[in-house]
C-alpha cells in the first residue's frame, strides 16, 4: 500500500493515507487512526476484531469530517469490515470509493474456522459484504481466480477489476553460497528452501514441515522467515521432531529484503485446499522478480498451479504430499542447472506478466473514472 499511495502520489494524485499502522513518515498526508493493528499487536481474532471496529470508528468519523465531492475513495479490505465505510460515504457525503479484496471474505473466515460454514453470523456477513460490492464504483481482486469465486458468491453483475500485487523488493544478483543473509545464518552450504510472508490459517505449512522431517538427514536447509497465527504450529513440529533443518527467523525489514529474498535456492507458497480462490499470496510476486523457482503447495487445478506448470517456473505438490515434495526438493538438491532454469524463468515470467507500472496504471484508470462518477468537486 505504500508503494501505492507512492506511486499515485508521484502521478499527480492527492493522497491522503488513514491507517492504524506505524510507520515512518511520509510524503503525503498520514492520518494514523484507531490504536495499532498488525504484527505487533497480536494475532487472536477478538483482538484483532476489537481493534478494526476502533479503526472503522476513527475512519468513518474523520471521512465524514473533512470528505467532499470530488474525492475518491480507495477502501482495503483489512479489517474485512472496514468495507462498510463505503456505503455510509456513499449514502451521507455522495463520495465513491473503490473496494479492493485483498481475501475474498466471509468465505476466509469459513475456511480458517474462524466463522462457520453456515449460520446467522456467516450470512449477515456475506450480506453485508456484497452490499459493499455492489455499491462500489469498482471492486478490485488480486487474481481470476478471486473474480470468479466473487461472481459465483455474489452475483455476475458486480463491478469487478482484477489488478495484480507486485513485488515490494527483488533479490539481489549474489548466488546463495556467497549470501550475506546466508552466511550469517549458517546456511550458505546448503541447498535451501525458504518461506518468506505471513504464516496465515489459509497457509499449508504442515506439507512443508513434514518434508523437513523426512529430509532431515539431508543437507537441505528450510528457513521460515515471518510470523502469524501459524507461528506455533512451526515451533512445535520443530520442538517434538527435533528438526536441525529448520530455522526459524522474525519478519526483516524492508531494507534487508534483497538480501533475505536472495538466500534461498527456492522459494515456498503453501495454500489449504479451498484456499486458491480465496486469497492470492503477495509473495507470488516477489519470488518471480527475485529470480527464484517456486515451490507451490496447492491443488493442481488451481489457476495458480496452471501458470506454475506452463511456465515451467517451479514444482506444484498438493497439500499433504509431503513424501513427493520430499523426493522432488532431494533431487532438485543435486541438480543445479534445473534448479537455475526455473529461476530464469520466473524472472521472465514477472517481466512479461507483472511489475508495479502495470498495476499502477489500472489503479489510476479505476480510481479516476470513480472519480469522475462524482462530478467536479464543490466549490
Amino acid at each position: 500500500m505504500s508503494d501505492l499511495a507512492h506511486g499515485l502520489s508521484q502521478r499527480g494524485w492527492a493522497v491522503t493515507v488513514l491507517t492504524a499502522t506505524e510507520g515512518k513518515p511520509l510524503p503525503f498526508p498520514v492520518k494514523r487512526l484507531g490504536g495499532p493493528m498488525g504484527a505487533a499487536a497480536g494475532v487472536s481474532v477478538v483482538g484483532k476484531a476489537l481493534r478494526g471496529l476502533r479503526f472503522l470508528a476513527g475512519t468513518s468519523l474523520w471521512c465524514l469530517r473533512h470528505g467532499q465531492r470530488g474525492d475518491v475513495v480507495l477502501i482495503v479490505s483489512n479489517p474485512p469490515f472496514i468495507g462498510l465505510l463505503g456505503p455510509l460515504l456513499l449514502r451521507f457525503r455522495g463520495i465513491p470509493y473503490v473496494f479492493l479484496f485483498q481475501d475474498l471474505f466471509p468465505r476466509s473466515a469459513v475456511l480458517s474456522g474462524v466463522l462457520p460454514g453456515a449460520g446467522p453470523l456467516t450470512l449477515i456477513w456475506r450480506a453485508l459484504m456484497q452490499q459493499v460490492c455492489q455499491s462500489s464504483a469498482c471492486t478490485v481482486v488480486l487474481s481470476q481466480a478471486m473474480d470468479q469465486r466473487l461472481r459465483r458468491d455474489f452475483g455476475h453483475g458486480l463491478p469487478l477489476k482484477v489488478i495484480h500485487n507486485w513485488a515490494v523488493e527483488s533479490a539481489d544478483a549474489t548466488p546463495r553460497q556467497a549470501n550475506r543473509f546466508a552466511h550469517v545464518h549458517g546456511f550458505a552450504d546448503k541447498f535451501t528452501l525458504q518461506y518468506s510472508g505471513n504464516f496465515g490459517r489459509l497457509h499449508d505449512l504442515l506439507t512443508l514441515l513434514e518434508a523437513a522431517r523426512l529430509l532431515q538427514a539431508e543437507p537441505v536447509q528450510f528457513v521460515f522467515i515471518g510470523g502469524g497465527a501459524k507461528q506455533r504450529q512451526i515451533e512445535a513440529w520443530v520442538d517434538v521432531f527435533a528438526l536441525p533443518g529448520v530455522l526459524r527467523l522474525p519478519y526483516q525489514p524492508r531494507e534487508r529484503l534483497r538480501e533475505s529474498l536472495g538466500a534461498c535456492d527456492l522459494a515456498a507458497i503453501g495454500l489449504i485446499p479451498g484456499a486458491e480462490d480465496t486469497v492470492a499470496p503477495s509473495k507470488f510476486y516477489g519470488i518471480l522478480a527475485s529470480g527464484r523457482g517456486l515451490v507451490l503447495i496447492a491443488r493442481r487445478s488451481c489457476d495458480l498451479a496452471k501458470l506454475v506448470i506452463k511456465e515451467g517456473c517451479g514444482i506444484v505438490v498438493e497439500p499433504g504430499e509431503a513424501t513427493e515434495l520430499a523426493d522432488q526438493l532431494l533431487q532438485l538438491s543435486r541438480n543445479p542447472e534445473e534448479v537455475a532454469g526455473m529461476g530464469r524463468r520466473a524472472a521472465s515470467l514477472y517481466r512479461r506478466q507483472f511489475g508495479l507500472e502495470r498495476s499502477l496504471n489500472s489503479y489510476e484508470s479505476v480510481l479516476g473514472a470513480a472519480a469522475a462518477s462524482a462530478g467536479p468537486p464543490a466549490r
